[in-house]
């Protein structure tokens, strides 16, 4: 017979490593105040669950069984959820995208638990303290590869300027999660119960969840793929926009330059005729007049160039 206190705390224990994985791929923009914040509502979440959860078991009003425990999960997981949603956000489609990754790793755990039961404990119940003790194995096993997978799911970059993929994450949000409870509404752990011979069951069953989380893995690796490709776009258009401030430049200086030359030229047709008049003015005598055209034109040039 299962002990309340320990299967109970298996349980409530297991929903952990999930939020963990959740906050994985937004641990680059998480601030050492809202990384306190997650640790310590983490595990008040904990113990609230395990004491409400006991106390449900102890006085009877739920049986110790795996569709208790089904049920319940569907419901604890969700303060874990939402305390990690509002303390990193606003990246809501975000969160939602990871839940439902998560929600494929963790059916897909469950479906080898039980397979891996029955196969070994060959009868159709089990003690559901041994099927927590199993699943918390296997979640340790595959862990290191959902971290890997996850782990560069989003950039620092990308969530702080994700506007440009802002509209993108509406759609795609939500499937991974849809996909999960579609999977996961299908009755495989009921069915597996009510009947005897289970090979073919077990074949479909165990071939269903694999393209699960094989659709999983492809969403997550198009999510990193797509996303370096709309930085390379982004870096491709930054050095387009960057050539033609260049050009813009060069081609201001060019219009510069020109207008410089036009006002030489200007400049250099009086000063001829300028120059014209003072010999004149020199060879007839006039030398004051000279002098006085001389300091004018002067005053002419100093302004010209200060104009420029």
């Amino acid at each position: 017979m299962d002990n309340v206190f320990v299967t109970v705390f298996l349980f409530c224990f297991s929903l952990l490593p999930m939020a963990y994985l959740r906050y994985y791929p937004f641990r680059v923009i998480a601030t050492p105040r809202e990384q306190h914040i997650l640790i310590v509502g983490h595990l008040i979440i904990f113990a609230i669950e395990f004491l409400l959860v006991t106390a449900l078991f102890a006085s009877g009003l739920a049986p110790m069984a795996g569709s208790a425990f089904h049920k319940l999960y569907f419901i604890c997981y969700w303060p874990h959820f939402f305390l990690l949603v509002f303390t990193i956000r606003p990246f809501w489609f975000r969160h939602f995208f990871v839940l439902g990754i998560q929600g494929i790793y963790a059916v897909f755990l469950h479906t080898v638990t039980v397979l891996l039961l029955k196969q070994i404990w060959m009868q159709t119940t089990y003690f559901a303290s041994l099927y927590f003790l199993c699943y918390l194995g296997l979640l340790l096993l595959s862990f290191p590869g959902m971290i890997w997978l996850l782990g560069k799911l989003f950039t620092r970059e990308q969530l702080l300027r994700g506007k440009p993929t802002a509209a993108f994450w509406k759609y795609l949000g939500f499937v991974p999660l849809l996909l999960t409870y579609y999977q996961g509404s299908m009755g495989y752990a009921t069915l597996l119960q009510q009947i005897q011979d289970l090979s073919d069951i077990h074949l479909y069953m165990l071939v269903s969840r694999i393209i699960l989380v094989i659709i999983g893995i492809v969403l997550v690796l198009s999510v990193r793929s797509g996303y370096r490709q709309v930085c390379i776009m982004l870096r491709a258009k930054e050095r387009s926009m960057a050539i033609q401030e260049q050009l813009r430049e060069i081609h201001d200086y060019a219009d510069t330059m020109q207008k410089e030359q036009q006002k030489l030229a200007i400049m250099r047709h009086d000063s001829r005729h300028q120059l014209r008049m003072l010999a004149e003015l020199i060879e007839s005598g006039h030398c004051d007049e000279a002098e006085r055209q001389l300091m004018a034109m002067r005053k002419e040039v100093e302004r010209r160039w200060a104009l420029t």
